[in-house]
C-alpha cells in the first residue's frame, strides 16, 4: 500500500516536473540544438563556434530565470558546452595564427 502511494507521488513528481522542463519559452530545444553539437565541436568553423557561444550564453540567461531544479541540472549542463566550445575555438585559433614552419 505504501509503495503505490510512493509510486504515485513519484509519477506526479515526474509529470510536474516535465511541465517545468517543456516551457513554452523554446529555450530548451534551443538547449538541444546547440549542445547536440558538441561531439562535432572540432570540425566545425571558427564562426560556427562563435555563434553556439552565444547561443549557449543566451540559453544560460533564461535559464538562470527557472526554477530551482532546471537551473541546478540545465547550468552544469550548459556550462560544461560552452567550455568545450570555448576549449576549442582556442585551439583552433592559434594554429591559423602560427607562420609555417620554414624548410
Amino acid at each position: 500500500m505504501v509503495r503505490k502511494g510512493v509510486t504515485l507521488l513519484l509519477v506526479a513528481w515526474l509529470l510536474a516536473a516535465a511541465g517545468i522542463v517543456s516551457g513554452s519559452d523554446g529555450w530548451l530545444e534551443e538547449f538541444n540544438d546547440s549542445c547536440a553539437k558538441t561531439s562535432e565541436a572540432m570540425n566545425l568553423s571558427r564562426e560556427e563556434l562563435l555563434a553556439l557561444i552565444a547561443k549557449c550564453e543566451r540559453v544560460k540567461k533564461t535559464i538562470e530565470t527557472q526554477d530551482e531544479a532546471v537551473r541546478k541540472v540545465y547550468l552544469k549542463r550548459v556550462q560544461k558546452c560552452l567550455d568545450l566550445f570555448r576549449y576549442v575555438v582556442d585551439t583552433k585559433a592559434p594554429a591559423a595564427q602560427e607562420p609555417s614552419p620554414v624548410k
